[in-house]
């Protein structure tokens, strides 16, 4: 029998590239069961599905775009945005409301968005981050936030988390530590890329290092110029992505440093599997994009980025990549300590799709 065809509206959160990265392959797959896709999002994030989809109807939904301090401290500059944050979900849920109404929405998919959902019309959350990880002057209300966390989570018809069930998974405590809402699933992880039988080098000059920058201002300005002026110092083959889907400058080159504004998923995927080493953000969506292409990595965490932080400790206590404080990064020494680790090996990861978007229907 079948299916009925669906009208689905997808938006991720304009918090970095990450999100809305990470819902390319769900995307397609959507559109291959034969279902109607409609985008809403805001920012960088929009723009990249834009490019990935540029058939695709897009609508403009402004949400919490949070920057980072240029000191690092995150917790605290978040913490003095929080009227903005819950501002932003009424904001959305309201605008929500108008295009269901409008546009005869079927199901919505949020990725990390918790103001986008509606009681009549089937809502899908995409997270990760059952649990918060905080500061350890913070530690103590781990549990609470977790608390708040699925509080956030069970308003959701569904939650997809993008990572295998068996611990540690790719997120290690971010969804294996504490029980998942009732109403949570794991579904496998999701990466645009698909899985490369090519591999980094062992030998730094013979390929370039790839840099892959991204995240909010104005941390992703000074990760790209301390990386600028390290790579230039080396004089090594080396390409910089400077993750601004939206910018129309042409690529540059500064001796052997090619700079590049942005790439689309199979140009980034090629440019990663042929070079000898990766050097990004540790944000879960590369971690599982950087896994399926089996990459060699230097991770360098956003400053004062818990989560990211976690994960690039999670993955350099495994052996499969170094990570470096950026206030730390010395990429003369970095990078052939960087070579030593193993990287990440290649497995064809389990998930769900299929099954999941056979099942879909309306609420």
């Amino acid at each position: 029998m079948k299916q009925e065809q669906l009208h689905i509206l997808i938006s991720p959160l304009d918090w970095g590239l990450g999100h809305a990265a990470r819902c390319i392959p769900l995307i397609s797959k959507i559109i291959e069961a034969g279902h109607k896709v409609t985008l809403a999002g805001y920012g960088r994030s929009l723009v990249m599905l834009q490019k990935e989809f540029p058939f695709l109807e897009s609508l403009e939904i402004k949400g919490f775009s949070p920057s980072y301090s240029g000191n690092g401290n995150l917790i605290l500059h978040l913490f003095l945005r929080l009227p903005q944050f819950i501002t932003s979900i009424i904001y959305e849920h309201r605008a929500l409301k108008k295009i269901i109404a409008q546009r005869q929405i079927d199901i919505i998919i949020s990725d990390n968005r918790y103001g986008l959902r509606n009681k009549n019309t089937r809502s899908i959350l995409i997270t990760h981050q059952v649990m918060v990880k905080t500061p350890r002057w913070l530690k103590f209300s781990e549990h609470l936030f977790y608390r708040v966390s699925c509080l956030l989570i069970s308003r959701f018809d569904e939650c997809w988390i993008p990572d295998e069930k068996e611990p540690p998974g790719l997120s290690g405590d971010l969804s294996h530590k504490y029980t998942i809402p009732v109403n949570a699933i794991f579904i496998g992880p999701l990466s645009r890329f698909q899985p490369s039988e090519s591999q980094g080098g062992q030998v730094i000059g013979t390929k370039k290092i790839a840099a892959i920058i991204s995240g909010p201002e104005p941390q992703r300005s000074i990760f790209e110029k301390l990386l600028i002026r390290q790579l230039k110092e080396l004089n090594l083959p080396a390409i910089i992505i400077g993750g601004k889907p939206e910018s129309d400058q042409a690529e540059f080159a500064d001796g052997k440093l090619l700079i590049v504004p942005y790439m689309n998923s199979t140009e980034l995927g090629s440019v990663i599997s042929s070079s000898t080493l990766a050097i990004c953000r540790s944000g879960y969506s590369s971690v599982m994009d950087l896994k399926a292409l089996g990459a060699k990595v230097l991770f360098v965490p956003t400053p004062g980025q818990t989560e990211q932080i976690y994960l690039a400790r999670l993955l350099q206590k495994s052996g499969t990549a170094l990570w470096r404080a950026q206030e730390e990064l010395d990429l003369a020494t970095d990078l052939p300590e960087a070579l030593k680790f193993t990287g990440f090996q290649i497995k064809i990861e389990r998930n769900d799709l299929d099954a999941l978007l056979a099942g879909l229907k309306k609420k």
